[in-house]
């Protein structure tokens, strides 16, 4: 029997792969199924059976699937291709990570990069994928492994060490965990600097003459000269530092020592609310930092770990909006949300709003449906009430849109019958369900001229007619019902008070007198007149 065969008939490989299959979005049953198949695989190389190795790569690429912030992962299995002596694999994967996490991740980034130092013969193919990293991550806290391998690179490679202290002096500035180490690298090149031109590396000719007052061409004892000019350049090195010191201990004292993990978790861990409050401060503070980069990318550093708390998404969203009136990355970045937040009603409900905003309509109903497909086309059974209330909200701004574009006759039932049934259903649900005031509330609202009998019919009547407690013994039902009928335009006043009394009033079981006092109110308000006849309906 060859290894692959042994692998498939192993007890213990089917009762993983059941474990996966039953409960795909359990992290560890995933994690338990890669790490057998890795062992049972090893040594792992080229002459690795091709059966095994498919298979390896299918688990590796179903694992990222349902958890595409496992960043361990994606580096995981761009390193085993990079094993394999896949390169093409190995610069394939770890483009796909990267484009996973907006070319923000610091990890994915680090490891990719270590590798193609040994890879990339080609410096300048080199340089431009550290200027691209640079360009993402190059603002993080933690960003000094990245800054480091970078000067490493520029000082091996490069034969001119100009590029090199440009970037070095660019590092100083940056507020981040180990930015001490580099404030030493540069003073350590000062101090072996032997040459007084040599310092035009440090800082461009004419600002050294314009605000250190050194001349590279002193024509005087240069000795003396250059102890001197080092001083200076040691003096602007250190009032340097202080500033960047204060704003690394402000970073550190206020947020980042308060953050603890950083790194992707299942959807069962639990966060503290004092480590989701600390990021939701720390990204009100860059916010107002104003600094663009930065944003996004702790927005970014936020979601690895809270990907599955929707506050997350929606602040991200809504600042692209607000501040730079991005609305299609704000669609994105929402649609993108709904595969990993375990909440996603409030998310549904601003990728409503931006879908009308842009005037994708055709993009707004293929969501409603698909929403609806998720419960079997029966949305109404869903006991969640902001899910259902958004649904029905937007079918309605749809259809209006559509019955405008094409010139139709408007119904005289704001609703199409298919929403109708939908909304009669979650009222017969009655206190089972959430709501119910707000939806009949809303219903009033969507009254003209033309539909009040047909609203009155549809939904009041239907609900008297099928005899449930819970609206007969509604003070609010029967205020909604009394002001259909007050709010009928069509009717003259007098009109209005004589059906209210007459066919709505007479219908209430008068023996409940928990319903007097909403009625009195209503009557105050709008019928003055009848309040004594309402009180001698419940005498």
């Amino acid at each position: 029997m060859d290894k692959y065969t042994a692998l498939l008939s192993d007890v213990k490989f089917s009762t993983l792969t059941i474990n996966v299959s039953r409960f795909p979005k359990t992290l560890s049953h995933w994690e338990s199924l890669i790490n057998y198949l890795i062992t049972a695989a090893s040594p792992m190389n080229k002459a690795t059976d091709p059966r095994i190795l498919k298979l390896i790569r299918s688990t590796y690429s179903s694992l990222l699937f349902h958890f595409p912030y496992a960043e361990n992962y994606h580096i995981d299995y761009a390193l085993l291709e990079y094993k394999l002596g896949n390169i093409t694999g190995f610069h394939k994967s770890f483009k796909s990570a990267l484009a996973v996490f907006n070319h923000r991740s610091i990890l994915i980034w680090i490891s990719y990069l270590r590798i193609c130092n040994e890879l990339t013969s080609d410096t300048k193919q080199l340089f431009k994928k550290y200027e691209e990293a640079e360009s993402k991550i190059g603002l993080h806290f933690h960003s000094g492994e990245f800054w480091e391998m970078y000067l490493d690179q520029l000082w091996e490679r490069c034969q001119s060490k100009l590029k090199y202290f440009i970037i070095l002096r660019k590092v100083l500035e940056i507020p981040m965990y180990s930015f001490s180490k580099f404030f030493a690298r540069w003073l350590r090149h000062v101090d072996e600097t032997k040459d007084l031109d040599a310092l035009k590396l440090f800082v461009p000719k004419d600002e050294l003459l314009r605000k250190f007052k050194i001349d590279i061409n002193y024509n005087g004892r240069r000795g003396p000269y250059l102890l001197e000019a080092k001083k200076i350049l040691k003096k602007f090195t250190k009032e340097t530092y202080m500033v960047v010191q204060y704003q690394v201990m402000e970073l550190y004292q206020l947020f980042e020592s308060k953050l603890h993990i950083h790194y992707y978790c299942s959807s069962e861990t639990l966060f503290s609310s004092q480590e989701i409050e600390t990021w939701m401060k720390y990204l009100d503070y860059t916010i107002n930092l104003g600094e663009e980069k930065l944003t996004h990318l702790n927005f970014q550093r936020a979601l690895i770990p809270l990907a599955h708390y929707d506050s997350i998404w929606i602040k991200y969203s809504s600042w692209l909006i607000e501040r730079e009136n991005d609305l299609l990355t704000a669609k994105n970045i929402l649609l993108y949300s709904l595969t990993i937040s375990l909440k996603k009603t409030n998310i549904l409900e601003l990728l409503y709003s931006i879908l009308v905003k842009l005037n994708e309509l055709d993009e707004l109903t293929n969501i409603l449906d698909t929403l609806s497909q998720s419960f079997d086309n029966k949305i109404e059974e869903n006991s969640d009430f902001d899910i259902f209330w958004d649904f029905i909200q937007f079918q309605i701004f749809l259809n209006n849109s559509q019955r405008q574009s094409r010139y139709l006759t408007q119904s005289k039932f704001p609703l199409p019958d298919s929403l109708l049934d939908k909304v009669k259903k979650w009222l017969s649900y009655c206190e089972k369900r959430e709501g119910q005031e707000v939806l009949l509330n809303y219903l009033v609202q969507l009254q003209s001229k033309e539909n009040t009998e047909v609203i009155e019919k549809e939904i009041f009547q239907y609900l008297l007619d099928s005899r449930l407690s819970y609206y007969i013994n509604n003070g609010t039902f029967w205020t909604l019902y009394c002001q259909l009928i007050y709010l009928d335009s069509s009717r003259s006043y007098l009109e209005k008070r004589r059906y209210i009394i007459r066919n709505i009033l007479s219908q209430i079981p008068k023996e409940n007198n928990k319903l007097l006092p909403p009625l009195l109110e209503f009557a105050q308000s709008y019928i003055p007149e009848d309040m004594d006849t309402l009180h001698e309906l419940f005498e």
